[in-house]
């Protein structure tokens, strides 16, 4: 099965950065050559690109859902059917609505499963390589849960 655990995230913005930092600490944990471990700071239809041709994704990223920071949720596409939109430009769909244009558009190439860690961050609008706290506090947590999720 072709893996990929994708991290996403800004690391110059704070807590943004969660989904970066927990792929970089896997980065060097992960040697089997059937599971890619990469970091990005894009978003939109861009993704597309990036997950196509793979059986399972793994997804970080931050969420600001208003719980306590550093709760990791464990998603799934289904979970976001109510927030599946197109915004004024297609360069800004969020990661649901790029996840149904690929499957109408190209079955075959998307991933059979896609599973998501989310992780309650306090902000992402500070300019910062540092992370909250108790976000930083959730990055090993995450690093075992997608161990555990991969093996």
């Amino acid at each position: 099965m072709k893996t990929l655990v994708l991290g996403i995230g800004n690391p110059i913005m704070s807590d943004d950065g969660v989904g970066f930092h927990v792929a970089q600490a896997l980065a060097g944990k992960i040697k089997d050559e059937n599971i890619d471990v990469e970091d990005i700071s894009t978003s939109g239809l861009n993704l597309l690109e990036i997950i196509i041709e793979y059986d399972k994704v793994v997804i970080i990223d931050a969420v600001m859902r208003g719980e306590k920071v550093g709760k990791i949720y464990k998603l799934y596409p289904e979970d976001f059917s109510e927030t599946v939109h197109l915004t004024g430009s297609m360069h800004e769909v969020n990661l649901p609505t790029v996840i149904k244009i690929g499957n109408e558009l190209m079955p075959e190439k998307m991933p059979k499963e896609i599973v998501i860690y989310a992780i309650e961050v306090k902000t992402v609008d500070v300019f910062s390589e540092e992370m909250t706290k108790e976000v930083e506090k959730t990055v090993p947590l995450v690093v075992d849960r997608v161990l555990d999720e991969i093996k």
